[in-house]
């Protein structure tokens, strides 16, 4: 279902489905009353009694908003500025309200909180116009492009004019102009309502002009516009008539504006490159401009902007390539060093490759260089010169060259963002430490301090001496501090803490004999002697994130009300080695343990802890109900894997999974705090001792629960109470594990929801029933039935059965999936009293839907062709490997129409007959319009009684996994021809076929010809192939070296041929005259495409991986060619030729 939402009649009565809209009303005079002072006034009770005089004006205003939501949050939150009735007056008396062209009509409440803006948040707000419509900004993106159109200022304040940006931005959100969204996963960002974009369109039109398909023509250009963006959407590609008149379209710009008058200029959409030749026209005196943002780009700058060495005043330029994969024919313009005005450098999106980086110094103005790779910023000679740069991701101290020397930074006095400073080891006195003068630098936000931790020679003192020189700014944010070769921490993040607010701290590769205030540490020293650490009288203020990763010294970690870490959100322990003990001090509250978590770590909600082998002792997990998130790997205590969290940003399903170590039942489980797992939807458990029932009803959300690996499924109880312990259980999987079937059984009886259910290899279940199995009198469950020894006639089954009912498992009747794997021993209770054959086996599954059994070769062995154990609501049946089975029985399930999928592999006699076909039992096609059937078994299905059966039936036959035919013989061939309903035709990996069958031309439906690892078949048949077919796919066949000597079907649309490494190559007559899409990937022997040209139909081009082919048709592509995708090959001297087509093919990837 699609619903559509619209402020426009005309547009529902456009793309409505149905006889009607539904209207949705805008909202009452009192509930719009009610939401205009929850947008003044908060959550204030009785909002007027401190401001009665504004009660009447407010509600004047409220009738003025008509209703709209959007009015009421714009304008409430204009007026909550100024609580004075002047204020007020002055907005209720606008001339805005007179333009309010009808009762729809929004806009002169949003103009009026425009209005109200101060000037510079109106300049702010006018250049988002430039964007298109629900465009995600990110904080520093929209702060970076102010910046770079210069319009925010410090007026000689100590901000740095970042800050000055993040500012207006929260103004602007505070005003209700940009929206703040921020997921689960990720960074914050923004967007504008659309409405709210209209509105800045609109007052910004004089200045600034938004391009796209639909205005290209129609827009009115004012001679004063500055500001320019183009916008192609997927859709202005879709076909060569809508891309021809765009392209009409923008040539035509060239007369209707001054282009050498342009400031700004962006251009977006994925397939904007395909314009190229357009826009290399367009802005060739494009002369002027200050701002330039490229996102989609799969160009050169210079192929879009030919005098880009000229752009003198550029000050922004921010690239972001358009493909996921790296084009090394595109590089940086090598004149950036020689665009001395530019401010912001952005090209962290761009896959092209870079060029040197070592003159960027030259553009002392540069405040911030965004690139993908932190070498790019390590490559810059004399750093120094860039006196406003913000971020410096990497400087590597160079001993042999002074342009690499800690005095360099000591000039880099207003960076700002990330310092990281790397090859600390090649510092040679405390002298040129100081030289950094990294306790000056009080705007910057993180410091990175590393030592290469390669080195062959350390010299300690030195190195703590160095360490202690580098004492960065109180005001600093971030540390980390790498590879360290002192034996101490140093004072100045010790005894003598001076960085009291920071926010993350990462220590790694550290042999520190005391550490951080971070609570009490026992400490291990290099005779293996344990001593507490523990520094008195400091404290981390704010801490949020804590790193220690590969600290050997590190044995005990305690935490108590002396150290409260009521910030800290993210703590990683990683590579501790000595590490035996994470807890909280029993003695310092009277808290439970898993309440402790909760006090001393309230806002935690990330624990990481990996390859801590002797670490025994663990916090609680989880610590909190609430949104957290738990990794454990490779701990003592028998604990393999521990990983707690939500799956994703779209999917909030949260799951546990536990994974001891293997041969033990690893008792880690039974201290999970369970009471805090409420919301947990899915729980694994491998190599885990059995789950508590106590334990079990207490996850109450549960959904999706596997267990494999363990000696049983739950710990044995004495009774239960089924209305006290039923749980919402919908999917279980049970892998490997020693329960027996009544102790599953009993599980089952507890999961009345369950509809999925996957058992594999748990050797002590013997036999395999339906609880309540109709065959049986009402009163008697299938346990007494075998306590009583009524169940089966057979004298073999009976003696089985003698010892009890331990080995037998009864599932529950409303299951829609059973899958069952690994059994070698496995029966089936068979249908048996007074020789009933109606019921029995899985019939008692009336809601089954989807059965797999895999490996279970006697599972099925009881039942002959007159019994199929199947129920009739099977819609997919997969066996594999199930022994001496016959599907003579299985008609009955084809003639009720349901079961639609087939596989059968390893089950030699499934296609066996001894009885002749019951007329009545056929299924007809108008039942099976979409029967599909996969199997391995060639001799057996091929032959006129199983074609025959299916011949107006089945539609897709996929057969392979054949190690063993090599030829067809004709009785196998004229079966196939019986086939009369069949579209899709497969073969996969058959390793020994040699060739298809013949006669596949006779196969009158046939539409879809697939051939997959199939490694000796050399050619297709000779007699040709369907007169239908209009898709051929040929992947992996290596000693295939050509197509049919003769033409491909006139009717073929889409051939794909994929890893042939011998084909050398195509069809001599040429492709067919009806060939819509040709896919080449990986044929390396493939030199050339046809030299005749290919066939005019032809709409997709894809060549991947092809190396030798190295040029394109000498007779030119048709004209009818809407994609050209190259992007993944990689021959440079076929993307050069594809590239000089930009501008003559909708869309071209390269």
């Amino acid at each position: 279902m699609v619903i559509v939402t619209t402020r426009i009649p005309g547009v529902a009565d456009m793309v409505r489905t149905v006889d009607h809209s539904i209207e949705m009303e805008r909202l009452g005079t009192q509930d719009m009353m009610s939401f205009f002072e929850a947008c003044v006034f908060g959550d204030q009770q009785q909002p007027w009694q401190d401001h009665p005089e504004l009660q009447d004006v407010g509600h004047k205003i409220v009738l003025k908003l008509k209703g709209f939501p959007l009015a009421a949050k714009t304008v409430g939150r204009l007026l909550r500025n100024q609580l004075t009735f002047d204020h007020w007056t002055r907005a209720l008396e606008s001339k805005e309200w007179e333009s309010q062209a009808s009762d729809n009509d929004i806009m002169p409440a949003l103009k009026l909180s425009y209005d109200y803006l101060p000037f510079h948040l109106q300049q702010c707000l006018s250049y988002c116009a430039l964007f298109p419509e629900d465009y995600e900004f990110r904080a520093e993106e929209l702060v970076h492009l102010w910046i770079g159109l210069g319009i925010l200022h410090s007026d000689g304040q100590k901000k740095r004019i970042e800050d000055v940006g993040l500012c207006y931005l929260t103004d602007l959100v505070n005003q209700g102009f940009f929206k703040k969204n921020v997921p689960r996963f990720g960074n914050p960002y923004y967007t504008i309502h659309d409405l709210l974009l209209e509105l800045v369109v609109k007052v910004s039109s004089y200045e600034c002009l938004s391009i796209s398909s639909s205005n290209v023509m129609s827009i009115q250009i004012p001679p004063s516009v500055r500001h320019l963006s183009v916008i192609v959407d997927d859709a202005d590609v879709k076909d060569t008539v809508t891309f021809e008149d765009y392209k009409r379209g923008l040539c035509a710009l060239e007369k209707r504006f001054e282009v050498q008058n342009l400031h700004t200029l962006m251009l977006f959409g994925k397939h904007h490159g395909n314009f190229s030749r357009i826009f290399h026209g367009l802005f060739w005196e494009a002369r002027a401009l200050r701002t330039v943002f490229l996102s989609g780009a799969s160009y050169n700058v210079e192929d879009v902007l030919p005098n880009f060495s000229k752009l003198l005043h550029l000050r922004y330029l921010r690239i972001k390539s358009a493909g996921l994969y790296v084009d090394k024919g595109l590089c940086v313009p090598s004149v950036l060093c020689r665009l001395y005005h530019l401010e912001v450098i952005d090209l962290l999106g761009w896959k092209g490759s870079f060029g040197s980086t070592r003159h960027i110094s030259n553009l002392v103005k540069l405040r911030h260089f965004i690139v993908p790779q932190e070498e790019l910023h390590s490559g810059i000679f004399e750093v120094g010169k860039l006196k406003f740069i913000n971020e410096l991701w990497a400087f590597r101290v160079g001993q042999d060259s002074k342009l690499f020397e800690p005095s360099q930074l000591g000039k880099l006095e207003n960076i700002g963002g990330l310092l990281g400073i790397y090859n600390l080891e090649k510092v040679q006195s405390e002298e040129e430490a100081t030289e950094s003068k990294l306790i000056h630098k009080s705007r910057l936000q993180e410091l990175i301090l590393e030592w290469d931790v390669q080195r062959s020679d350390r010299d300690p003192t030195l190195e703590e001496n160095v360490l202690e020189n580098l004492v960065p700014h109180s005001n600093l944010r971030r540390l980390s501090i790498r590879g360290h070769g002192g034996t101490a921490c140093p004072r100045w993040l010790g005894s003598n803490l001076s960085v009291k607010n920071l926010e993350s701290l990462s220590l790694a590769d550290l042999s520190w004999g005391n550490l951080p205030p971070l609570g009490e540490m026992w400490m291990v020293n290099d005779l293996g002697g344990e001593y507490q650490d523990c520094i008195l009288g400091q404290r981390f203020q704010n801490l949020k994130t804590l790193d220690l990763v590969k600290i050997p010294t590190l044995r005990k970690w305690v935490w108590d009300s002396t150290y409260l870490f009521s910030q800290l959100e993210e703590l990683t322990i990683k590579n501790c080695s000595e590490l035996t003990e994470l807890r909280y001090s029993h003695h310092s509250s009277g808290l439970p343990q898993q309440e402790k978590g909760m006090a001393w770590f309230p806002r935690l909600k990330s624990l990481r802890i990996e390859d801590c082998p002797k670490l025994l002792s663990f916090p609680p997990i989880p610590w909190t109900s609430g949104p957290c998130s738990a990794m454990i790997k490779r701990v003592g205590n028998g604990l393999e894997k521990l990983i707690y969290k939500e799956e994703t940003e779209s999917d909030s399903t949260l799951s546990l999974e536990v994974k001891g170590k293997y041969g033990e039942d690893c008792v880690f489980l039974n201290g999970l705090v369970f009471s805090n797992l409420i919301y947990l939807k899915e729980m694994f458990i491998e190599n885990c001792s059995p789950l508590l029932l106590d334990h079990l009803v207490l996850l109450t959300s549960l959904e999706f629960l596997r267990i494999s690996g363990s000696s049983n499924v739950l710990s044995p109880v004495e009774s239960v109470s089924h209305v006290q312990c039923l749980l919402p259980v919908k999917k279980l999987s049970v892998d490997r594990c020693g329960c027996n079937g009544m102790e599953l059984t009993q599980l089952l009886s507890l999961v009345p929801e369950l509809t999925e259910m996957t058992i594999v290899g748990c050797q002590e279940i013997k036999w395999l029933g339906v609880a309540g199995q109709s065959s049986a009198s009402s009163s008697s469950s299938a346990a007494e039935q075998l306590h009583h020894g009524q169940i089966g006639q057979q004298q073999q089954q009976q003696q089985e059965l003698k010892g009890g009912v331990d080995g037998v498992l009864l599932l529950p009747p409303q299951l829609q999936k059973l899958t069952i794997e690994e059994f070698p021993e496995l029966s089936l209770l068979s249908n048996s009293l007074e020789g009933d054959k109606e019921g029995g086996g899985l019939q008692g599954l009336c809601s089954l839907q989807s059965l797999e059994i895999r490996n279970c070769p006697k599972l099925l062995h009881s039942y002959s062709s007159s019994s199929i154990p199947f129920p009739t609501s099977l819609q997919k049946l997969i066996l594999d490997n199930c022994g001496e089975f016959r599907g003579e029985g299985i008609g009955p399930l084809l003639a009720q129409g349901h079961l639609t999928n087939i596989t059968v592999r390893e089950t030699p006699k499934f296609f066996a007959s001894s009885e002749p076909l019951d007329k009545e039992l056929l299924p007809c096609s108008s039942a099976h319009e979409e029967l599909k059937l996969i199997t391995d078994d060639i001799a057996g299905f091929l032959s006129a009684h199983s074609c025959g059966l299916l011949s107006s039936s089945l539609s897709t036959l996929i057969i392979g996994w054949n190690e063993d035919a090599e030829l067809f013989t004709h009785e196998q061939a004229e079966a196939l021809v019986l086939l009369t309903s069949l579209h899709t035709l497969a073969f996969a990996l058959c390793k020994k076929l040699q060739c298809l069958p013949a006669g596949l031309h006779r196969l009158a439906s046939l539409e879809t010809l697939n051939i997959q690892f199939c490694q000796v078949i050399r050619s297709l048949p000779e007699d040709g192939l369907p007169s239908c077919l209009k898709e051929l796919l040929i992947v992996n066949c290596p000693a295939i070296k050509s197509l049919p000597k003769g033409s491909l079907p006139s009717s073929l649309q889409v051939l794909d041929i994929s890893y042939c490494p011998a084909l050398v190559s195509l069809p001599k007559n040429g492709l067919p005259s009806s060939l819509q899409k040709l896919v080449i990937w990986h044929c390396p022997a493939l030199k050339s495409l046809p030299e005749d040209g290919l066939p005019r139909s032809l709409q997709e081009i894809k060549i991947r991986g092809s190396t030798a082919i190295n040029s394109l048709p000498k007779g030119g592509l048709p004209r009818s060619l809407q994609v050209l995708d190259v992007h993944r090959c990689d021959n440079e001297e076929l993307k050069r030729q594809c590239r000089k087509l930009r501008g003559t093919i909708p869309k071209i990837m390269i």
